[in-house]
């Protein structure tokens, strides 16, 4: 029984049909009177009203008290189609029907579009969001399946170029911002829509197209070393940055002492000031999970460097899933990732608990990054880069400065 009381018959009504929306099945809805909410003259009028409905069969009426002073204690339901006539109010699932009736008919949704409409009309029938999107939002929910057929579509077929949310949202959807809205909304439909491997599946959705070349803003590849482009030198500065559909024009000068990318870009910045401009290594920004052009940049230079190759990045189940992102690429031209400052000892003398879910989510066992990965599953211990002082691979065997 419902510990709510009422005294208006609107919102009693409403109160018992929202209830039988959500589950048809429960065999009774009750919901008690609150008869201290009632004065006098309205009292009258809503025990008439519910003795209407009461003779219609749509609810049974509960009393309470001595014969000559029972009062009404309580509302059963039982016909909500008696309800629905005297309000005038639509069934749930009669207007979810109808609202996603156009979205059906469209024939430019991916294929498998029409399990999840019949999943958004179960669910909107029963007045429940459905993947993140609320009752009645068939718009949001046209919008959702486009854009995930499209970044599907990019996996599937990778173009070999990246664009900026909001020019992929404006070409897959006619909302350059549906994809900000709805990122959550995305993911989901693409994960109910497509097969998807353990790996993809344990990134988060900006993770995810990232790797299919889908970010906020494509950003230039920032790196710090003796590159050139077009085989012309760049001068001496602490870090260059190259547009990202320029990169593929960015080759080594000079053979580096060891290569280090890193997550995060206040550490990136003080390492090369602070380590970089005193050491023969290259460096580049990941630019937290690397877009295409910056893996791409990563694995040719690497390749060519032909040296030790690191990754410095948060230690947290985001910065783990980084790790193993660019070691499987890096690994898919002959070179091998080592953590820096990543190592499962660290972490449990420096880390703290985690704020919220930090589930790493993917077999890590083959990976450089598992000892590391197992500690923060077992200990729910994360660190942030940017709280230690930056420290070259070149000096590994030193304690790490605070």
């Amino acid at each position: 029984m419902s510990r709510r009381g009422f005294s208006d018959i609107s919102s009693l009504i409403g109160y018992l049909l929202d209830r039988y929306e959500q589950n048809p099945d429960a065999s009774r809805w009750m919901v008690s009177i609150d008869q201290d909410g009632l004065n006098v003259n309205a009292s009258d009028a809503f025990e008439e009203e519910l003795k209407f409905l009461e003779k219609e069969g749509g609810v049974s009426i509960v009393r309470s008290g001595p014969k000559w002073e029972r009062m009404i204690k309580s509302v059963k339901l039982r016909d909500p189609g008696v309800l629905y006539r005297h309000t005038a109010r639509r069934p749930a699932p009669e207007y979810a029907a109808q609202s996603l009736a156009t979205l059906r008919q469209c024939d430019d949704l991916p294929e498998g579009a029409a399990r999840l409409i019949d999943e958004a009309t179960s669910a909107w029938g029963r007045k429940i969001s459905y993947m993140g999107i609320a009752p009645g939002e068939e718009r949001t929910l046209g919008q959702v399946l486009r854009l995930a057929g499209s970044v599907y579509g990019r996996l599937a077929n990778p173009p070999g170029n990246e664009v900026d949310f909001r020019t992929f949202s404006r070409l897959s959807s006619g909302d350059s911002k549906a994809l900000e809205r709805n990122l959550a909304s995305v993911a989901s439909a693409i994960s109910r829509l497509y097969p998807m491997g353990r790996a993809q599946a344990a990134l988060d959705a900006e993770e995810f197209l990232a790797s299919v070349g889908i970010k906020r803003l494509p950003q230039p590849v920032l790196i710090h070393g003796s590159i050139a482009l077009d085989d012309r030198p760049f001068p001496k500065m602490p870090f260059v940055g190259v547009p990202a559909e320029s990169a593929g024009r960015i080759n080594l000068h000079e053979r580096p002492a060891y290569l280090l990318t890193i997550e995060n870009f206040a550490s990136f910045v003080r390492y090369v000031r602070e380590v970089g401009q005193g050491e023969r290594g290259l460096v580049i920004y990941s630019g937290g999970f690397p877009s295409r052009p910056v893996l791409e940049t990563i694995a040719r230079l690497a390749r060519q460097a032909g040296a030790p190759a690191y990754h410095w990045g948060d230690m947290d189940a985001g910065g783990v899933r980084i790790f193993r992102h660019i070691e499987q690429h890096l690994a898919s031209v002959g070179v091998n990732l080592r953590p820096h400052m990543m190592g499962a000892e660290l972490l449990r003398q420096t880390g703290s608990k985690a704020q919220g879910a930090n589930r790493i989510g993917s077999d890590m066992t083959k990976s450089a990054i598992a000892e590391l990965a197992l500690a923060i599953d077992q200990t729910g211990l994360v660190h942030e880069q940017e709280e230690f002082d930056p420290q070259s691979p070149l000096a590994a065997l030193a304690p790490v400065r605070l």
